[in-house]
């Protein structure tokens, strides 16, 4: 894709409820800009129409997801600790399995995976350190109807 279809993106990813669909890599990717906790509004990558849950916290090594989606590792105990454990398992005339348990403690994590970015700029960087090969999909927008389909819309979700 060219700079300039990037910046369309990002564009369409900058407003509330934006959307915007992608090919990359044999995978359709729909970007989309909902409500995150509180009052912030962060980009979701549905990959084919879905997110599975379940991946985010079990991914396998070689899980489609890995490139779509934020790698994060979230450690079992807080810097002040790690920082203890890992001073203990350096410290030497210790036995050899005590001092294991200290480095396991300091290095105790598990990686996540997170569908979601705080910005459209930044997912679509994401996406260019990590696709080979990306396209855009030009799909239907409420921007983009016309002003007849959009009162439609409007009348049948009104009570």
């Amino acid at each position: 894709m060219s700079p300039e279809d990037w910046k369309a993106i990002e564009h369409e990813l900058a407003h509330p409820y934006g959307r915007a669909r992608l090919l990359a890599d044999g995978h359709e990717l729909t970007l989309v800009v909902e409500r995150g906790k509180g009052l912030r509004y962060v980009v979701v990558v549905y990959i084919d129409g879905k997110i599975e849950w379940g991946k985010t916290v079990k991914a396998e090594a070689d899980a489609v997801e890995r490139k779509f989606w934020r790698t994060r590792t979230i450690f079992l105990y807080p810097p002040k600790v790690r920082a203890h454990a890992a001073a203990q398992a350096a410290k030497r005339g210790m036995p050899a399995d005590v001092r294991a348990i200290w480095k396991r403690q300091a290095e105790a994590s598990f990686e996540m995976l997170n569908p979601s970015f705080a910005s459209g700029k930044a997912v679509c960087s994401h996406l260019r350190k990590t696709c080979t090969q990306v396209e855009r999909l030009e799909g239907i927008r409420l921007t983009d109807a016309p002003a007849a389909e959009v009162a439609e819309v409007a009348e049948v979700a009104a009570p």
